[in-house]
């Protein structure tokens, strides 16, 4: 991991995008992808569901399993060269919109959660935002970063959680929040079928159960939820749109109350719609339904 984080620092992105274009465009090179991580091979039929689900033309299909591809391996091709570039570069590399929505939070002094999901490249947010000056606390599964060898900047903390909310992650949160600050974490994580507390959803036929930790923490910290999503455009550039901010009411409801239950679920429900509208549009930068 370490070999391929230097050289992907040093080739050209141009040469990169091509090699990887190759190898996610074409049965040869998905071969040997599948070779190296089988669990791609599970994550594209998946895909194939989902696009039988919304109608879609053979060939519509075929672009888009393969995109699945591309965003699994520029993600990390991405993450390795963003601390690197420069801001000519880096105005190069992503085209941004609606970060207007997040500065009025932040310049507010309110607390904010930007959402994220398993969407095109959408693990580079948190290190954009680093350069964008933004301090940011994010929960996530596994510190890709740590994994990689490449450290963080100061502005970015990363908490493990694994495979769900512990009491000391939730209190960090929490501490972010009430400071006034910017959260990251995960709003469509997939859940177990047993799971109670998960907030299902039907979207073209295929059941979805949603976590709650997102909505319990916007109410807890009276934060507002930022749905963001990043994806490939020609070329490799990176297009990152942030939305409209999703309020939680205020003061909210008696935890444990029907009404606070009823709440959360009103805040899921929101935020998988925006996530819903993204997929209507680009299918195949969906990359775990």
């Amino acid at each position: 991991m370490r070999l391929a984080r230097r050289l992907t620092a040093v080739i050209p992105w141009p040469c990169l995008w091509s090699v990887g274009s190759f190898l996610c465009r074409t049965p040869w090179g998905r071969r040997c992808i599948n070779w190296r991580d089988p669990n791609l091979k599970r994550e594209l039929n998946v895909s194939r569901t989902l696009f039988a689900a919304l109608g879609l033309a053979p060939d519509h299909v075929d672009r888009g399993t393969t995109r699945v591809y591309q965003n699994g391996v520029f993600q990390t091709i991405l993450l390795a060269r963003l601390a690197t570039l420069s801001p000519r570069e880096e105005e190069r590399q992503f085209e941004v919109h609606g970060f207007e929505h997040l500065s009025g939070e932040l310049e507010a002094r309110r607390p904010v959660i930007v959402g994220g999901t398993h969407f095109g490249v959408n693990r580079v947010f948190p290190l954009w935002l680093t350069r964008r000056g933004v301090e940011v606390l994010s929960l996530e599964s596994r510190d890709q970063l740590a994994t990689m060898g490449m450290s963080k900047p100061a502005a970015l903390q990363v908490v493990e959680v694994g495979t769900g909310f512990k009491a000391q992650a939730t209190v960090q949160a929490l501490r972010q929040l009430q400071a006034g600050g910017c959260l990251h974490l995960t709003g469509d994580r997939r859940q177990e079928q047993d799971d109670k507390s998960s907030v299902r959803r039907t979207f073209h036929g295929i059941t979805r159960q949603y976590p709650q930790g997102l909505a319990n923490l916007s109410l807890m910290g009276g934060a507002a939820i930022l749905p963001y999503f990043c994806t490939l455009q020609p070329g490799g550039r990176v297009r990152i749109e942030i939305h409209p901010p999703i309020r939680p009411p205020v003061p909210p409801a008696p935890a444990g109350s029907s009404e606070r239950k009823a709440q959360i679920e009103d805040l899921v429900h929101r935020f998988a719609a925006v996530l819903e509208g993204e997929i209507e549009q680009t299918p195949g930068n969906q990359r775990w339904m």
